[in-house]
Order: structure tokens, then C-alpha cells, then sequence
């Protein structure tokens, strides 16, 4: 299993004032917040790790200080702030971004090599750069991806020259997350996702909160957290 992360930095140094958007953000969706659920063991597909937020019925969200005036996000599902509410023109981060009048940018690396960087403008402005393989092809959450921007590279944000000699996206991430996750760093990954979030473990990064937001109405999600991929398979087949 290669490196993976998914990991939001926003440009605000407050984390109470990020989570309270966050929260804003969920609730107009008509998601409703709840304490922490009960600890439990994950298995090996879970629905808040292989499907969007709109196929699952809880959200985790994981808020903490990161280097001095920013504050980073790991959620569960994972891509949960670079997906769009239904019918809406823009991505989830774009909507937060506005709400705080600050920017922000988020990346992903899949398997330690293929990275996408989303940046995202106060204004709610989205610049997509880097390549994953999707099924859309050139396209990642409803944004293009360019053919010239295939290497994951800042646009928006003056930060190029920190990642100019990373050649893979595993170390895009270390020199992103040593700059900007402060004294978190080491929590700057999907392992708080993954192992926090989705199993509901306290989240131990020092000023962090981990909150947890769920739908209210009939179950979206389209299978149970199972123990193999031949049970995911024969669940998929009875929807």
C-alpha cells in the first residue's frame, strides 16, 4: 500500500473560526452534528474511505492548528471538501473559503506518485493542476484537469519554490506538510482519516478537534463497512 493523502490547508489561524464554518457549511447541507460515535473496529472497505460524501450517512472531520496563521483538515469521506453539494456550482472547499474570506489549497496524492493540488481563491476560485487517473479522464470532482498543468505546481499560492525538486508526490506532501502543518506535521495524513475518523478513535493533535456531522433522513449509503472485496462485491450487486 503506497503513501496517501488528502489533506486541506486553510489560510486562517484560528481553528474554532474554521470549525464553526465547517459546521455552517455541513448543517446547510442538512447534515446535523453529533458527538463523537461509539470507538469501533474499521474493516477493510468502508464506505467514508471508497465512497463520496453523498453516498454516506456520517461525515468526520478533523480540524487543527497547523504553522502560524494556518489551520489544516482531514475528513472522512476523504475528498468530502474538494466534492460539491448536490446541485451545487462549486466545490465544498470553495464555499468555505468564501465563508472565511480566505484561501486555502488541499492536496491529494493516491498511492505515493499521482497528485492533484486543488487552490482555491477568498473569492471561491478553483485552480485544479497534476493528473490522477478518474474515469473522467482529464476532469476531478467536476474541475479540468489541464494538459499543460499535469505536474501537480502552485498557481495561486507564492509557494512553488518549496516543492520545486519534489519529484514525487509522497515528497510533495512531507515538504507541504513540514511547512505548513507547524508542530502537527506528522498529523498531515490520511492516518487521521483512516484510523481516527473512520474508527472514531480520539483525535490526540495538541489545539485539534474532531467533529462529526450526521444525515438525518433515509440511509444514502449503498453498503455496510465490509471484510472483503468479494462481500463489498455481492453488497454493490444487491443494490
Amino acid at each position: 500500500m503506497g503513501f496517501w493523502v488528502n489533506t486541506t490547508y486553510v489560510n486562517h489561524g484560528n481553528v474554532a473560526d474554521v470549525a464553526r464554518a465547517l459546521g455552517k457549511l455541513c448543517a446547510a447541507e442538512g447534515m446535523q452534528q453529533v458527538p463523537p460515535p461509539a470507538q469501533r473496529e474499521t474493516l477493510l472497505v468502508e464506505p467514508m474511505q471508497y465512497e463520496t460524501a453523498l453516498q454516506n450517512d456520517l461525515w468526520g472531520v478533523a480540524v487543527f492548528p497547523g504553522a502560524t496563521s494556518w489551520t489544516v483538515i482531514q475528513t472522512a469521506p476523504l475528498e468530502l471538501l474538494a466534492e460539491r453539494a448536490a446541485d451545487s456550482a462549486r466545490m465544498r472547499l470553495a464555499d468555505l473559503c468564501v465563508e472565511l474570506s480566505v484561501s486555502a489549497f488541499q492536496l491529494n496524492v493516491y498511492d505515493g506518485s499521482d497528485t492533484v493540488l486543488l487552490e482555491v481563491s477568498k473569492e471561491g476560485d478553483a485552480v485544479v493542476s497534476g493528473f490522477v487517473e478518474t474515469e473522467e479522464d482529464l476532469e476531478w470532482h467536476g474541475e479540468p484537469l489541464s494538459e499543460d498543468y499535469l505536474e501537480a505546481e502552485f498557481r495561486l499560492h507564492p509557494f512553488q519554490s518549496l516543492v520545486g525538486g519534489a519529484l514525487l508526490g509522497d515528497d510533495f506532501a512531507e515538504i507541504i506538510a513540514e511547512q505548513f502543518g507547524g508542530q502537527n506535521a506528522a498529523f498531515c495524513d490520511n492516518s487521521v482519516s483512516v484510523d481516527t475518523l473512520i474508527a472514531h478513535k480520539p483525535f490526540t493533535a495538541p489545539g485539534g478537534l474532531a467533529l462529526y456531522f450526521k444525515w438525518p433522513g433515509p440511509t444514502r449509503q449503498r453498503f455496510a463497512p465490509c471484510a472483503s472485496w468479494d462481500e463489498y462485491q455481492a453488497a454493490i450487486r444487491r443494490k
